[in-house]
């Protein structure tokens, strides 16, 4: 007999160890069993027949005459062409991935730039947060039946108008509202600031440690200046109401434009608005208190006929 104490260190096997062994020999099991089966490879070790079958076909000796052949057909084996499969499979997930990158982005609709205000009559309240420094001009307004202090003017590429630039030129989902020149300071951080006290606002601003302000606006979404962004370029622009649409694009030019007909008619200097789809006319059309300014007014060029340009070369110029 051999003594536990002679028997060599690869025979002591306790309970867990057998285990392991027993996982490593399945573990080698399935791969071969991939390797062979799913894969579809052969090695010459095995037989002509094994080997066909694996790789999708079947054999079988027939007598003819005397004389023994092979006839060769489709098997019925459940491993055939396995590579086609894997290869279809990968051509689906590409083929499914390019066409959800040629799918458009939804554009924020009418309906959800309502919902991002509360109405009081013909004015619209909102927050919005923006980090600190804010980059925008505060001052009391002008008129002598106006109250209160309102945003005079947005510092160009400040965080304001980086804000605004999500908002209304990306169209970034979730991004909430933006800052209009105009807009009537109610509250900063939850502090009422309606009497227009600069002080307070600028003290409420200040004294907070946040990197962060949250304002509470209201705007007159009947009355109020419109913001027009001009797309491709993405040039954002205010404008009073009853302004000619032409004096934004002239702003977006910078210089004065000239156009070939003064009703529209000729179609080439169209363009389209983002979320209404609704056709704009440069060259006569007039901003009137039609608009709610609580959305931007995105246009496109999308000139309904090819010609001679009406805002570079003009017909008669």
């Amino acid at each position: 007999l051999v003594s536990a104490q002679s028997v060599p260190p690869f025979f002591k096997m306790t309970s867990h160890s057998v285990s392991w062994h027993v996982r490593a020999i399945a573990g080698m099991l399935l791969l071969w069993t991939l390797y062979y089966n799913v894969l579809g490879f052969a090695t010459s070790s095995f037989p002509k027949s094994a080997i066909s079958h694996l790789r999708g076909c079947e054999s079988r000796s027939v007598v003819h005459g005397g004389f023994q052949t092979t006839q060769s057909g489709k098997t019925r084996a459940v491993f055939a062409s396995p590579l086609i499969g894997v290869v279809g499979l990968v051509a689906s997930v590409g083929a499914a991935s390019a066409a959800a990158a040629k799918v458009p982005r939804k554009v924020t609709s009418r309906i959800e730039w309502y919902r991002k205000v509360k109405r009081v009559g013909t004015d619209a309240i909102f927050d919005v947060t923006i980090p600190k420094p804010l980059g925008l001009k505060i001052e009391n307004f002008p008129q002598k039946d106006k109250e209160g202090a309102g945003v005079s003017k947005i510092q160009p590429n400040g965080n304001t108008d980086k804000v605004n630039r999500r908002v209304c030129v990306d169209d970034e989902p979730g991004a909430g509202m933006w800052v209009l020149e105009g807009d009537r300071i109610m509250a900063v951080n939850g502090v009422d600031t309606e009497d227009g006290d600069i002080d307070k606002i600028v003290g409420e601003i200040m004294g907070n440690d946040g990197p962060e302000v949250t304002l509470t606006l209201m705007r007159n979404t009947r009355k109020g200046p419109i913001r027009i962004v001009m797309m491709p370029e993405g040039y954002m622009c205010t404008v009073r109401r009853n302004s000619r649409l032409s004096a934004a694009a002239e702003m977006a030019a910078g210089r004065d434009l000239k156009y070939g007909c003064i009703d529209g008619w000729c179609g080439t200097c169209w363009h389209r608005e983002r979320t209404t789809n609704g056709i704009f006319k440069p060259c006569c059309d007039v901003l009137t208190g039609d608009w709610d300014n609580v959305m931007p007014l995105v246009i496109t060029p999308k000139p309904e006929r090819a010609g001679d340009s009406t805002l570079l070369n003009p017909r008669g110029v």
